[in-house]
């Protein structure tokens, strides 16, 4: 779709993209989908307490600068005219919160991040005053009431830091996620800058009603929030305003999308049915349900996938979303110090690949006849259990009072069982999700299609643990050589706008090359393993509820006594009565009138 105006790679769209942990500049071919040249920085994550996760607002902005000139600069060294940069995109962390002053243009607090769990103390309270109902907005937003959203981040602020409280009153405040406080800066700051958002990111608030698209004043009364510091919300495709600085003055700003939406259209899954997952610090799973919005009964997000200008057709998704995945191996090898690298760690290797036991395939360093002690400990170990509930459980348990744990632990317990347990832990939670889309979906015809699931992110280049995951779960798993996907799926999202690529065009001529892996394990061996990890998650949801802590302690004891405590308690206990006083009667008879 690139005419002759452009040099050998096309139409060229740069891309400013803010994750959890970089900040980076991309510049695009539209023709191939080739990244030309790009600059990226390492985030300073501030962490003042467990649980907690800020971003200095300010940073991120100065960053984001650098790297766009390093970009730009490294454009020309490969004598490709950056002129034919023709449009900029933002793709950004959905939820990572920012209040800023408009007159100033200076942040009122840190950017929060998504992840972050010092709202709970909010969420606690809104869930008392609603009787612990979940779901009691989701009619409305899609979504349960969770502090990963923005809206209990906002809360907390009004609540907790004065700055904000002030310029709240004083109307000075506005509010952002990082798109927005990008989009913002980029076009011109407190002298002209564009407040606005997409409607992938709006919808991660927990403000934006999902059938208007729109921001919901019931919505802002229930959370008590000012509907007046919000953005407006916008589609992923057209045109935001224009950079008014730096190297790409002029430049339009004509697509922005939230991370994992744009993950779903990087990989090409633009088509209901098609579902994709982003392996991280955390995990999301993501399914396209086309322009069919669906509403979850067990546990999911219903979402937006796409809308691909103003005037186009919304497009839906299901979203699974595990605050602990990549993070769980971090917190291994920096708390813990485990060693958890697989390729440079054999007794990982080994552990991976034994972790189904006798049945399983087994390393070639042990003899298929006759293992030695090392092996034999490794395909053995499947009697850990870890759940990485740090600060919860999100999809699709919505459980901020569950808490992690370990179960099976013995004294031939080793470093590399952990590891394992930890990498297993992230398979479970991406298969009770992908069971989750089933029920969900029960008019679609899945006895007729091959479980895939296509699989992305950091951890997702290392072949031993995708493996393990696709053995974990029993699907085929695909994994295309897309070195960024959310990147692309933005890039793609300015493309449509500036009319040089369109969703064929991409489908064809953006394909990459894809590995696949399928699992090869059997389904009674991974049920197993499934029931033993369903077991551990019930016993750490109410691991925090102090108030009930010694009678779940002793019920645990009678049950343990008494295997048949559950089917009597499940007697009502007026026919427990009414029986009892029946069998009194009759032994009563029997003994005034004996059989003879």
């Amino acid at each position: 779709m690139n005419n002759g105006r452009y040099g050998r790679f096309g139409a060229l769209i740069g891309i400013a993209y803010v994750s959890g942990t970089h900040c980076k500049f991309l510049i695009y071919s539209t023709k191939n989908a080739e990244v030309l040249a790009y600059h990226e920085l390492k985030l300073r994550q501030i962490v003042h307490q467990a649980g907690w996760l800020e971003y200095d607002p300010t940073e991120i902005w100065k960053y984001m600068q650098e790297c766009i000139e390093t970009a730009y600069k490294n454009l020309v060294i490969l004598e490709i005219d950056p002129h034919d940069i023709i449009a900029v995109g933002i793709v950004n962390q959905r939820g990572t919160t920012v209040l800023w002053n408009k007159q100033t243009g200076q942040p009122l607090y840190n950017a929060i991040g998504w992840s972050d769990s010092r709202s709970t103390s909010v969420l606690r309270r809104i869930l008392q005053n609603v009787k612990q109902n979940v779901d009691y907005v989701r009619h409305r937003t899609g979504l349960p009431l969770s502090g990963c959203f923005s809206a209990f981040k906002i809360r907390w602020l009004m609540e907790s830091v004065p700055a904000v409280a002030d310029a709240i009153k004083e109307d000075k405040c506005l509010f952002g996620t990082l798109d927005s406080w990008l989009l913002w800066n980029l076009t011109g700051g407190a002298q002209a800058g564009v407040h606005s958002t997409d409607i992938t990111n709006a919808h991660y608030t927990s403000l934006m009603n999902l059938s208007s698209q729109q921001w919901d004043a019931k919505l802002c009364q229930f959370f008590k929030l000012p509907i007046n510091i919000l953005p407006r919300i916008r589609s992923n495709s057209e045109i935001y305003g224009y950079v008014l600085d730096g190297p790409l003055l002029g430049v339009p700003i004509a697509g922005v999308m939230g991370e994992q939406p744009a993950c779903l259209m990087g990989q090409l899954c633009i088509k209901a049915g098609q579902n994709v997952c982003t392996l991280d610090d955390s995990c999301f799973v993501l399914l396209n349900t086309g322009t069919e919005k669906l509403e979850s009964e067990n546990g999911l997000i219903t979402g937006i996938a796409h809308q691909l200008g103003p005037q186009a057709a919304t497009n839906y998704g299901l979203e699974g979303a595990i605050s602990n995945a990549g993070s769980t191996v971090t917190w291994l090898r920096e708390k813990l110090r485990i060693n958890t690298e697989i390729n440079s760690n054999d007794n990982v290797v080994e552990s991976l690949n034994t972790f189904i036991g006798d049945s399983s395939m087994i390393s070639s360093s042990c003899s298929s006849s006759m293992l030695n002690t090392e092996c034999g400990l490794a395909a053995k170990r499947s009697e850990i259990t870890l759940v990485p509930a740090f600060n919860g459980l999100y999809a699709p348990y919505w459980r901020y009072d569950a808490r992690g744990i370990i179960l099976g632990l013995s004294s031939q317990t080793t470093a590399e069982n952990i590891t394992q347990a930890a990498y297993e832990a992230t398979g479970f939670q991406i298969y009770e999700v992908l069971e989750a889309f089933k029920r969900d979906t029960p008019n679609w015809d899945h006895a007729s299609t091959h479980p895939v699931l296509t699989f992305g992110g950091e951890y997702a280049e290392d072949t031993h643990l995708v493996q393990f995951i696709a053995d974990i779960m029993g699907y085929m798993l695909e994994r295309p050589q897309t070195a960024s996907p959310a990147g692309l799926g933005v890039m793609i999202a300015a493309g449509v706008t500036m009319g040089v690529v369109s969703l064929e065009y991409a489908t064809k001529m953006y394909a990459p090359p894809t590995d696949v892996f399928s699992p090869t394990t059997t389904p009674n061996r991974r049920e197993v393993l499934y029931r033993r990890w369903d077991y551990a998650v019930k016993r750490c949801l109410h691991w925090n509820n102090f108030e009930t802590y010694e009678a779940d302690i002793e019920l645990f004891s009678q049950r343990e006594r008494d295997p048949n405590l559950a089917i009597r308690r499940s007697i009502p206990g007026s026919v427990f009565m009414v029986t009892s006083f029946a069998v009194l009667l009759l032994a009563r008879y029997l003994h005034n009138h004996p059989l003879t």
